[in-house]
């Protein structure tokens, strides 16, 4: 079935390409003194710890398998909490609007909300390619733990990987305390920041991320120092 024209707007939108005043962050290796090999992501008070696109890539290099390379590319694509995206199963894909139905797991009350989360169509073909060469049932996990067989990733898991993956790929964000391997909320947070920097509307990040309230969204809208200075050099005094 075709897109929509409401769903192929909301799409293409979200995976415009980013302005390229974006900040890119990426360590070169392990023995690399950070300050002296990379711009930390969070340079200013106020602006979340994040992950940019040229991070996850590095990344998703590093990874081992088929699974935790789509892992680190649904959880950017998609901006899920960890727990959201651990637990997606094959019927969570929407080929038609070629989205994620992802359960807001912040959502209090007996009925949990869900809600549709576009991605790029190359993410979500991979993910089907993957579900049929794992031989995946329809309500099938996609992302499945070895120790369990058929049960999925728990976030502890999946905080491991991403762990493990930020330190072999050099990826340092800044966080509260210094300097820090990125987490998977840093992956929300960037993504946030990408979609936004891409020129997509805020209430549209606001629904990508499932935040009730819009001035819960407007947190990724403060610029480092280093974006209010790129911006400073565009202007024509």
């Amino acid at each position: 079935m075709p897109i929509t024209p409401d769903a192929a707007t909301r799409h293409d939108a979200l995976h415009r390409k980013p302005d390229p005043t974006g900040v890119s962050v990426r360590v070169t290796g392990h023995t690399t003194p950070p300050s002296a090999a990379l711009t930390l992501a969070r340079a200013a008070s106020g602006v979340p710890a994040y992950v940019t696109a040229d991070q996850v890539a590095a990344m998703v290099a590093y990874a081992p398998t088929t699974r935790d390379r789509l892992l680190l590319r649904t959880l950017w694509e998609s901006g899920g909490r960890v727990s959201e995206v651990a637990s997606l199963r094959l019927c969570d894909i929407d080929r038609t609007e070629g989205a994620l139905q992802l359960t807001n797991l912040k959502q209090r009350g007996p009925r949990r909300h869900v809600k549709l989360v576009y991605i790029s169509r190359d993410l979500a073909g991979a993910l089907t390619a993957f579900a049929r060469d794992t031989r995946l049932g329809h309500d099938g996990h996609l992302f499945r733990s070895r120790q369990s067989g058929e049960g999925h990733l728990s976030r502890q898991q999946v905080l491991r990987i991403v762990n493990r993956l930020a330190v072999d790929a050099g990826v340092i964000v800044q966080g509260r305390t210094g300097p820090r391997p990125a987490c998977g909320l840093d992956f929300r947070h960037g993504s946030a920041v990408h979609l936004l920097r891409s020129g997509v509307p805020l209430t549209e990040v606001q629904s990508h991320l499932g935040h009730a309230r819009v001035d819960t969204t407007t947190v990724y809208l403060r610029l480092t120092n280093r974006d209010r200075r790129v911006i400073a050099d565009r202007i024509d005094w």
